[in-house]
């Protein structure tokens, strides 16, 4: 089985509208109200907690749609893009120094992404592409791969659990964006944490 493949297909034309028709289901207002509830929580009731809960409330809708329908909508992916650009201005110093990060964030998985797809055909969907690059704009680059590694070892232990109990093939397709949206959800509640762990030696 392939952790990275995906229905989600780059160059395919969509009503963007229509995408967001495949959010709404029960998985996505139970996981929607968990994220307004972890984003509050761990965050607390502040602009911080406010743009975290948004941010987590847009991978929940990418994850959603993936699950229901195989397609991560442009629009939300867009709005992850303008939350962060939003946030950078209210919530850091603008300058060269705070914006490399986040810049960095935007390219330093997604441009890989797309190189590994435009050389192994059906390797990563355009939706998942595109989430990482808005994704990483909103998180900067530290948190943006601590995001990644957790949802790499999720899937990774998805797909043993999955071979071990046959319930899939070598060949069978994995949607990524749930395990995107999980690490990515993750690394904006616990990113210090992680960053830490990971770059602690930087």
């Amino acid at each position: 089985m392939s952790p990275t493949m995906t229905t989600d297909v780059p160059g395919t034309s969509r009503n963007l509208i229509k995408d967001l028709k495949s959010i709404p289901s029960p998985m996505f207002y139970i996981f929607a109200a968990v994220a307004v509830f972890a984003g509050l929580f761990v965050c607390g009731l502040n602009i911080t907690g406010i743009f975290t809960t948004l941010f987590l409330l847009m991978l929940v809708a990418c994850a959603a749609s993936d699950i229901n329908a195989g397609i991560v909508p442009d629009l939300v992916v867009l709005s992850v893009a303008v939350l962060g650009i939003i946030r950078y201005f209210v919530m850091e110093t603008v300058s060269i120094s705070t914006a490399v990060p986040h810049l960095l964030g935007a390219i330093c998985v997604s441009v890989p992404m797309l190189i590994i797809a435009l050389l192994i055909k059906g390797a990563f969907g355009g939706g998942d592409i595109k989430l990482m690059a808005a994704a990483g704009l909103y998180l900067g680059w530290r948190h943006t791969i601590a995001g990644v590694v957790i949802a790499s070892v999720a899937a990774g232990l998805y797909v043993i659990y999955l071979l071990l109990f046959k319930k899939a093939g070598l060949k069978s397709k994995l949607r990524l964006a749930p395990f995107l949206a999980y690490g990515l959800g993750a690394a904006a509640l616990f990113g210090d944490l992680f960053s830490s762990l990971l770059f602690g030696w930087l």
